[in-house]
């Protein structure tokens, strides 16, 4: 029998929450999903931009509903998951994407620097999956949940992406470490790891200029850097059946910048 591709990819009904979806990667997750038909939260700090993101998916025939989250503020997390889940029944899918990437030299790292960007990236995305697990196994809900890591996690790609590449580091231990933990409720956990991607507006990011060398050495050996729709087809693969036996997992989504 021919498989069926558009089942295997079908999101009709399910509920997603996307973190950081008003621009960049977030938005194109948000696209994708709500393009084979799962019902959006696009959430971000910007409420503006993010409620653009959804107005653009209706009006493009798709489900989509804004909410402003503060990712280092637990009330503004553990709010929009109760809103999203009295709103649309329910909560199928968390896309934890929402990230800053500020850089500094270890001598110039302060513990505010240090706290500001753990914050966001590691512990804003441990509170969100704890409210999401809660809610999916309230619901008994074999959910997904997609975490953004970084090749950073595994290899480092600058001396200024110090706090970073920590924070991701971290990113995919908790990715590995919940999927243990929540196996048992069918839920699963994986993390995609993206490399040098265009992502414009993407991330708040301060901090001193790469310098032109390592600019040049963040190009992957595909010959290009990654776009949005790049990283947003992997996560739309880690949230439908076609990825049904994977869990614990993270995903490179890098050009082969890591092992080309």
């Amino acid at each position: 029998m021919l498989v069926d591709i558009k089942k295997l990819h079908d999101l009709t009904g399910k509920v997603a929450i996307v973190t950081g979806a008003a621009q960049g990667m977030g938005e194109a997750i948000a696209r994708f999903l709500a393009g084979v038909g799962a019902h959006v939260a696009v959430t971000d700090i910007n409420a503006d931009l993010a409620e653009k993101v959804a107005a653009a998916i209706r009006n493009e025939g798709g489900k989509a509903k804004a909410y402003r989250v503060d990712m280092a503020d637990e009330t503004s997390i553990v709010a929009v998951v109760k809103n999203v889940r009295a709103d649309f029944g329910g909560l199928h899918i968390l896309v934890n994407n929402a990230g800053v990437q500020d850089r500094n030299f270890i001598e110039d790292t302060t513990t505010e620097f240090w706290d500001r960007l753990m914050n966001v990236n590691l512990r804003g995305a441990f509170i969100a999956t704890r409210e999401a697990v809660a809610v999916m196994r309230a619901d008994k809900t074999r959910g997904r949940i997609v975490n953004t890591a970084s090749n950073s996690a595994f290899h480092a790609t600058a001396p200024s992406l110090f706090a970073y590449s920590t924070s991701k580091a971290g990113v995919a231990g908790l990715t590995r470490a919940t999927a243990m933990e929540v196996v048992k409720d069918g839920i699963n956990v994986n993390a995609i790891c993206p490399g040098n991607t265009a992502t414009a507006g993407q991330m708040t990011s301060t901090g001193p200029a790469f310098p032109p060398e390592q600019i040049a050495a963040f190009m992957p050996p595909l010959g290009r850097q990654g776009t949005p729709d790049d990283i947003a087809a992997a996560v739309l693969f880690l949230v439908t059946d076609a990825s049904a036996f994977m869990t614990g997992q993270t995903l490179v989504v890098d050009g082969g910048q890591l092992t080309c």
